[in-house]
């Protein structure tokens, strides 16, 4: 499922396009490059991984793709919380258990397509699906500083040092309702 154009900053349009089951074999490859460029190992999702997000009933996940060059250039994957219990700072979230928060698991621009808006393009239009599907809440663990610069109002809900190994600090944030209502 395609949306409309958009457009996007340094005169580029896209479209977000919904990965379903039916089209992840066309997508999974630009899909599994980008996840490698730009996550270390230790962060990194499996194939298996993100085709079980894919088959998730309640899953939002979208590429972003832009005609002109015919590239997938970004993915944003987002399920149920409660999906991410193992998730460090998840079962100590206040509304776990009550099926009404949508957590973004992974936001990822290819390196050659980075710093250009299409990571909070896609965070964006995430948010509006969630809004959409009846979600009340959306949350994220992000690299700690990124809140405050993606002006999407999210705030700060706790931090976490050495996040999965890799020497820095994420913090578990959560998006102002009003970014996507």
């Amino acid at each position: 499922m395609k949306s409309d154009d958009m457009a996007v900053s340094n005169g580029f349009k896209g479209e977000f396009i919904l990965v379903t089951h039916s089209v992840w074999d066309d997508l999974k490859e630009d899909i599994i490059e980008i996840e490698e460029e730009s996550f270390s190992s230790t962060l990194c999702d499996s194939k298996d991984d993100l085709l079980k997000l894919v088959d998730s009933p309640t899953n939002i996940f979208l590429v972003l793709r832009i005609p002109s060059v015919s590239k997938v250039v970004g993915y944003i994957a987002a399920d149920l919380l409660e999906e991410f219990a193992d998730v460090p700072g998840i079962t100590s979230d206040p509304y776990f258990k009550q099926g009404k928060t949508m957590y973004i698991v992974s936001v990822a621009i290819h390196p050659d397509w980075r710093r250009r808006g299409f990571g909070i393009a896609l965070q964006e239009e995430c948010l509006r699906w969630a809004s959409r599907k009846g979600f009340e809440r959306a949350t994220a663990h992000i690299e700690s500083g990124a809140a405050s610069r993606m002006g999407l109002g999210a705030r700060v809900l706790t931090s976490f040092e050495n996040w999965y190994g890799t020497g820095r600090t994420f913090e578990y944030i959560e998006y102002a309702t009003s970014f996507w209502r």
